[in-house]
């Protein structure tokens, strides 16, 4: 991608945004108590579900939540490797569109062969794909705030917000969108959770697609 793609990229990332909120919720539900983009949650479960013999955290695959930080940290430590060996005006663009792929490929597994055990190998490419998108953002700063872990974000805003009051001083360096750019992160996020609950609920994995195609139709704009 080229520098004159650089204002597409806040439109780019609330998509991202509502595609991190709408991948976890849909394989935490599918799979019984996993991350796949707040990859650290796992661990809470899992402590959890230890602590209590099982009783938090359903049936989660406990293998996988073990599993699921060094998976997502090779994932962005191959994609942080990739970037570097491609031209900077080439490398977001390969890196989203190899997530995408990725994630068509188990959105068609989900509608074609529906639930089994391969669901645990899905799982994995999804982490896979998450960790190459988060790794995206942190090559990409001009992406803005983070899209996947909202932690951040809402207590930004509510710093911002203490500021708008005047309850707290101004920022020394006032940043013009960032409050704006954090709004629609989290919304797009909690919106994605939403959605993501409702379609697996009907469609299983395959309802990966639905974000997907959002992430390929956009990635398609982009000239």
């Amino acid at each position: 991608m080229s520098e004159a793609q650089g204002a597409s990229l806040a439109g780019l990332a609330t998509i991202l945004a509502f595609l991190s909120g709408f991948v976890d919720t849909a394989a935490f539900i599918h799979m019984s108590g996993l991350f796949v983009a707040h990859v650290t949650g796992n661990f809470v479960l899992l402590g959890a579900a230890l602590a209590s013999d099982g009783a938090v955290g359903g049936k989660g695959p406990e293998a996988l939540q073990l599993a699921a930080l060094p998976i997502f940290f090779a994932a962005a430590l191959i994609t942080g490797a990739l970037a570097a060996r491609l031209p900077a005006p080439r490398s977001l663009g390969v890196i989203l569109w190899s997530a995408a792929v990725m994630m068509a490929g188990v959105a068609a597994a989900g509608a074609l062969v529906g639930a089994g055990p391969w669901d645990a190998g899905s799982a994995v490419v999804l982490i896979a794909a998450m960790g190459m998108l988060n790794a995206a953002h942190r090559l990409n700063p001009a992406m803005g705030p983070p899209f996947a872990l909202m932690t951040g974000n809402v207590a930004a805003l509510a710093i911002h917000g203490a500021q708008v009051l005047r309850l707290a001083p101004p920022p020394e360096a006032p940043r013009a969108g960032n409050a704006g750019q954090m709004l629609r992160a989290v919304a797009g996020f909690a919106t994605g959770c939403a959605c993501g609950a409702i379609a697996q609920g009907w469609m299983g994995l395959a309802s990966i697609a639905i974000p997907t195609m959002l992430l390929i139709g956009r990635l398609a704009l982009i000239r």
